[in-house]
């Protein structure tokens, strides 16, 4: 009877024991410092981790009109540009991270800031290469500033390889419209267009059907002196190219 007595006083107590550890940590969660710059960063972190990205914003939000003052201004600034990353709204994060930029140039988060801001821009570009090419465009430029900026940065691999990819899209793209052009059988607008890929993109893949194409185009359009020397010159850059006889007048 005494042992079942001395179990029961012992479960109550870590009952007990249990309970009062729930209710200290409901107070604690109720009591959130927001009254500080520095208790709202800690739950703004909070709500960006559990994923709720626009309440976290809004914390974010609040360092920065609320505490104008604060050294945290600048965490505030990035945490309002991720929130919007990791919400999807990429329009929102590059504005976000251009204004980041633009405020804390030559900061220590300047490089993650440029590479997001890339990011945001790649995460818009369309399946299609031959739609709407701006956001190709912008992120090819950001990448490009990130390298040059910072060359040795832990972007750098990344940046190379997603320059590299919006080149060859931007490429492809140049070489569709010439190739339109040309279906159309709007000869030398074909012609300036191979032409202006071929400054814009030499090293393509796609530079040597260019060059071709635009050999015929001009001939098409009775520029035979011109499209001599640009044969000439594809001979020597071409020597054994499988276009040959595409040129031949």
């Amino acid at each position: 009877m005494i042992s079942k007595l001395k179990a029961y006083l012992k479960t109550s107590r870590l009952l007990a024991a249990f309970g009062a550890a729930i209710l200290l940590a409901g107070c604690s969660i109720k009591t959130k410092n927001l009254n500080t710059a520095e208790g709202t960063l800690i739950e703004a972190h909070r709500l960006m981790k559990d994923e709720f990205y626009e309440e976290a914003r809004n914390q974010f939000q609040r360092i920065k009109t609320e505490f104008p003052t604060s050294p945290l201004q600048l965490q505030a600034s990035i945490g309002v540009a991720d929130s919007y990353y990791e919400d999807e709204a990429y329009p929102a994060a590059a504005t976000a991270y251009e204004d980041f930029v633009k405020t804390y140039p030559g900061r220590d988060e300047a490089p993650y800031a440029l590479y997001r801001l890339g990011m945001s821009f790649a995460q818009q570009i369309p399946d299609e290469y031959e739609r709407d090419s701006r956001t190709t465009e912008k992120a090819r430029d950001i990448f490009s500033r990130l390298l040059v900026d910072y060359p040795n940065s832990q972007y750098k691999e990344d940046a190379l390889k997603r320059v590299k990819e919006a080149e060859d899209r931007l490429a492809r793209k140049s070489f569709s419209i010439a190739a339109f052009y040309d279906k159309m059988k709007q000869h030398l607008a074909a012609a300036i267009r191979y032409d202006e890929m071929l400054n814009a993109y030499p090293e393509h893949p796609l530079a040597e059907e260019a060059m071709a194409r635009r050999v015929v185009m001009l001939r098409k359009t009775d520029k035979k002196e011109e499209a001599e020397a640009a044969t000439e010159k594809f001979k020597q850059r071409f020597p054994d190219s499988k276009f040959k006889s595409m040129m031949a007048p």
